[in-house]
């Protein structure tokens, strides 16, 4: 199915007195499965900085604990993908308390993502990076302290066409136009002090006529495809690193791999014809490939064969 426009009964699924009731999840589903059908319009376009495709993903549209037992708006975003993510996971979840990585086990606040929010009042098409998304931010602070990196990522900005801003959520915005590398540098500085959002966006009013049109699609495609290249600019990459990241992802990889295994730990060889036998470890490489004496016989096993004792 294609996108049909949204109705006034999209946006009326998200008045306040509706946020915390299971009763509306209907009406909230109607508008997920539209946005899902707009952002397959586009999705194949969607790309990261190394070719590979974003993911395209939506929010719960049922009250829970990782809403936080209310749904006050539905997003669809687009983000790294699930094997991207999952490198950078352990990095940004250091300093966050169990209790709130329960609450919001999304990615919305642990990765830079592209996302179209619809809630009663409007539409808003837009970046967005959350204070706890750490390797992203600390990776924008890294670029931005680089005068040319800087001048760089404004240019970018003013590139987008006319209506978007740019600020942390509940401050001040101003026009992408007029920003500048020191205005950027301190809204990146500011929001490792806050527990909020830079956003760069663009909105619709609820009451836009062109909303309700199949062929806002095609608008929203066109600004989600101008963003692209902002997001490229802030999102870690191995292409976009700025803070010389990629050997530690490599150690942590391979750490992974060797399931905490050291040279001269006393191991139990779990499956196959050693089964049982207890040897010790001589050897161990990157990919956790083991050299196990058994005895006085060298054998090559995997970490995945072997059991510490």
């Amino acid at each position: 199915m294609t996108f049909p426009g949204f109705s006034g009964a999209d946006f009326d699924a998200y008045q306040p007195q509706k946020w915390q009731s299971r009763v509306f999840n209907l009406e909230r589903l109607q508008v997920k499965q539209k946005l899902s059908q707009l952002g397959r319009t586009f999705a194949p376009e969607m790309l990261a900085s190394d070719g590979s495709l974003l993911e395209l993903e939506l929010s719960n549209e049922s009250p829970a604990l990782w809403n936080q037992h209310k749904v006050e708006c539905q997003y669809l975003f687009f983000s790294r993908n699930a094997a991207a993510r999952a490198e950078l996971d352990g990095i940004n979840s250091r300093g966050r308390s169990m209790a709130s990585l329960i609450e919001d086990p999304s990615p919305l606040r642990q990765h830079v993502f592209l996302g179209v929010r619809i809630d009663c009042d409007q539409v808003e098409i837009g970046l967005k990076l959350h204070s706890n998304a750490a390797v992203d931010r600390e990776n924008l602070v890294r670029k931005l302290a680089d005068h040319n990196q800087r001048e760089r990522l404004a240019a970018r900005l003013a590139e987008l066409p006319a209506g978007f801003t740019i600020g942390l959520t509940g401050h001040d915005e101003v026009s992408v136009a007029g920003i500048d590398g020191a205005a950027l540098t301190q809204l990146a500085a500011d929001l490792g002090e806050a527990d909020s959002w830079l956003s760069v966006h663009t909105t619709f009013s609820r009451d836009d006529a062109q909303l309700a049109e199949a062929q806002f699609a095609e608008r929203v495609a066109e600004l989600m495809r101008a963003l692209l290249p902002v997001m490229h600019e802030i999102a870690w990459s191995r292409d976009n690193d700025c803070l010389s990241m990629s050997e530690t992802l490599r150690e942590n990889k391979a750490k992974k791999k060797q399931k905490g295994l050291q040279k001269n730990d006393r191991v139990r060889v779990l499956a196959g014809l050693f089964a049982g036998k207890v040897g010790v470890v001589q050897s161990i490489d990157p990919k956790g490939g083991l050299k196990v004496m058994l005895g006085s016989m060298p054998v090559k096993l995997s970490s995945d064969e072997v059991q510490k004792v």
